[in-house]
């Protein structure tokens, strides 16, 4: 029947618009790309990142405790700071802000070896996950990481999809490849905005940045809680001190603060309260991995992945190397007392 006819045509015909289009837009690998609906043939990185052996956790003997978040994930910095001594370690993922208090001093009962606890966060969560209460009964036990020995890759994957992407993400990725953004626009849970110069990063449109909107939660930060949260984290360093414990908090800066000196437009005027700046007044062990990233954005190539909230390889070895120095610092101090 000639209907029949046409309804098959008509449908090997999109199945057909579809799976070229997915050549084209090339399966999605990063954060940004899959939340705000770009293509990684726009943002996917191109440039090649060095080869770096991941280790795996040591549960037995570490002498460092790690407590992180999605930037902790993978064992990556990690692996760099276990490349540069005699540091073993070992690292859950942050869960239960109200218990961490009690979840650091009790530490020494399961691992007896632990010398440091480094609490890692995004910048963005700082306020959520320290400006809180913290409980003085409950106590939650978590499962170490699970991490299988491997070589981080150099090269960025593109392979033919197995299947087609979902439907909407090729229409909106399609739509997005041909907008001309001139300024900061929203596409799902990502921003995409301008700047002022190509080349930091290796993806064809270099002179655009994604970032994730969760970002924007800084702009409604107050000072107070600041203080507050920081004056939480006091309390618990001296409590893991008389546990015989050193606490080192390392907030990672948001993508959008790190690349802010290059937005066209400044994404958060008036100024938002600058955490590393009140650790420093509060005397906190910290690593100030702002200074250190900014520092070396304009001469390290994605740094941060283009297409991702997250580092390339090159991040997370400069996070392990600000890491290493840190201990090593502190090391001395305490030496010298």
């Amino acid at each position: 029947m000639p209907y029949i006819k046409y309804f098959l045509s008509t449908g090997l015909l999109t199945i057909l618009l579809f799976f070229f289009l997915n050549l084209f837009l090339q399966p999605l690998s990063g954060d940004l790309t899959r939340l705000g609906n770009f293509s990684e043939n726009d943002f996917g990185w191109n440039a090649e990142q060095p080869k770096l052996a991941i280790r795996g956790q040591d549960e037995i003997t570490p002498n460092v405790i790690v407590l992180g978040d999605s930037f902790s994930a993978g064992n990556v910095w990690q692996s760099e700071v276990m490349m540069k001594g005699e540091y073993r370690l070992l690292t859950f993922q942050w869960d239960n802000p109200e218990n961490l208090e009690r979840w650091i001093i009790s530490l020494k009962k399961d691992y007896p070896t632990t010398q440091y606890v480094i609490v890692e966060t995004v910048e963005r969560a700082f306020i959520n996950r320290f400006n809180t209460t913290q409980s003085t009964t409950s106590y939650i036990k978590l499962t170490p990481q699970k991490t299988v020995p491997h070589y981080t890759a150099s090269k960025r994957v593109i392979e033919v999809p197995y299947t087609l992407a979902d439907p909407r993400y090729v229409i909106g990725a399609t739509i997005n490849a041909q907008r001309n953004f001139s300024e900061t626009t929203a596409s799902g849970q990502t921003f995409v905005s301008p700047l002022n110069r190509k080349g930091l990063f290796s993806n064809k449109r270099s002179d655009l940045l994604l970032y994730y909107t969760d970002d924007n939660l800084k702009k409604n930060w107050r000072l107070d809680e600041l203080k507050k949260g920081v004056s939480n984290i006091k309390r618990m360093q001296e409590s893991a001190k008389r546990s015989g414990i050193v606490l080192i908090i390392a907030v990672v800066p948001d993508k959008s603060t790190t690349y802010g000196g290059f937005f066209i437009s400044p994404q958060f005027v008036p100024q938002i309260p600058d955490v590393w700046e009140e650790l420093k007044k509060q005397d906190i062990n910290h690593i100030n991995l702002k200074n250190t990233l900014i520092s070396s954005v304009d001469k390290t190539q994605d740094l941060y992945l283009p297409n991702d909230t997250h580092f390339s390889t090159k991040g997370f070895m400069l996070m392990g190397n600000a890491v290493v120095q840190a201990l090593k610092e502190i090391h001395s101090i305490g030496t010298e007392k």
